[in-house]
């Protein structure tokens, strides 16, 4: 394999990082005997593909985009009750909130119990017919509909969550990874979930333990912009993000 060919070389690195493997560029540039900035180039080029995400001192792999929530729904594949449960008790008496659209809030929402004077916007169809079956007052956000999450999107979702006021807003994840933060498979899914944390005194994001480490293509929030993570993850997954401000609630 002719390694000094900057295709045959990128697509050696591609394979790597699909299987999941980081590339060190010292190392790489070693063991295909070019220089550092020779392999900095390639991890660009890549980047621009979508197959790479750049770190310091070279690249990770980044995470495969999930599929439609529409598909992902009709597989019925299932969320944690346990993790549920411990979000619904992290929300305790909140009055408005501010809910994202794919599997696991749905999960969320479905368990939510009905309170006097609670209420919930959202830009997810499918959380507004889920909070209508618990007889809980919702607000549903129009725009143009995304796939991957099934949430609104657009400059007129944008401009309703900036005129609304939540106590909670409460986000799924596509990544969560210590320096890229909260990430997004879609740049206007990303765009909508700032907004949401932006209207809303505090954030709390629900992800499975699989989010955990990984990194979308959209980077969405830093982790020290998000009050609570709950999470189905192992107890060392605080150590694996590096958490300070943000609180971690595990239930396994």
């Amino acid at each position: 394999m002719e390694l000094n060919i900057p295709d045959t070389r990128q697509a050696e690195l591609a394979a790597r990082l699909s299987d999941g493997h980081q590339i060190v560029a010292a190392d790489a540039a070693h063991e295909y005997r070019v220089s550092v900035d020779t392999i900095r180039r390639d991890i660009l080029a890549l980047e621009a593909s979508g197959k790479a995400q750049r770190v310091r001192g070279g690249a990770i792999p980044v995470a495969p985009p999930a599929a439609p929530l529409h598909t992902r729904l009709a597989e019925g594949a299932p969320v944690n009750p346990g993790m549920i449960k411990a979000a619904v008790r992290e929300i305790g008496n909140a009055q408005t909130l501010l809910l994202d659209g794919g599997s696991t809030v749905l999960g969320f929402v479905e368990n939510l119990p009905a309170q006097d004077r609670r209420m919930v916007i959202t830009p997810s169809p499918w959380v507004a017919i889920a909070c209508q079956n618990n007889g809980i007052a919702v607000f549903l956000l129009g725009g143009t509909l995304r796939p991957q999450g099934g949430i609104a999107t657009g400059e007129n979702a944008l401009d309703r969550v900036a005129g609304v006021s939540a106590d909670i807003a409460v986000l799924g994840a596509c990544g969560l990874d210590r320096e890229f933060g909260l990430s997004s498979d879609d740049h206007d899914e990303a765009q909508m979930k700032r907004a949401m944390h932006n209207a809303a005194a505090r954030t709390i994001v629900v992800t499975e333990s699989t989010k955990i480490g990984r990194r979308a293509r959209h980077h969405t929030l830093a982790l020290a912009e998000i009050d609570a993570i709950v999470s189905d993850a192992a107890p060392d997954a605080a150590s694996t993000l590096r958490l300070t401000t943000t609180r971690l609630v595990l239930n396994t």
